[in-house]
């Protein structure tokens, strides 16, 4: 598997979005977002970039880049279970790239 490849870690519920937003800006310090017409979260670290957006899907999609899956997990534990859809182990491949 390429470590570089895009993939979706799993789904959040986008009911949640504010909620998610004040949860990881509290632990992110590079973290932007937005809703227009979709609803988007970029947080980016000094390797990267984990993106949670709509623009593919009807839930918040959790996706980066392969390497990126210690950054994806992390963010799933600092968030509430019921704000969690699905976690996919192995996360899948990103199609809409």
């Amino acid at each position: 598997m390429e470590q570089s490849e895009y993939v979706i870690f799993g789904e959040l519920d986008p009911d949640a979005f504010e909620q998610i937003v004040t949860r990881l800006g509290g632990r992110y310090e590079h973290l932007r977002f937005g809703r227009q017409g979709d609803d988007w979260i970029w947080i980016d670290y000094a390797h990267g970039r984990i993106e949670i957006d709509t623009f593919g899907a009807m839930v918040l999609e959790v996706k980066g880049r392969r390497r990126d899956y210690g950054v994806a997990r992390e963010i799933f534990r600092l968030l509430d279970s019921a704000w969690i859809r699905q976690v996919f182990m192995p996360p899948r491949m990103d199609l809409g790239r």
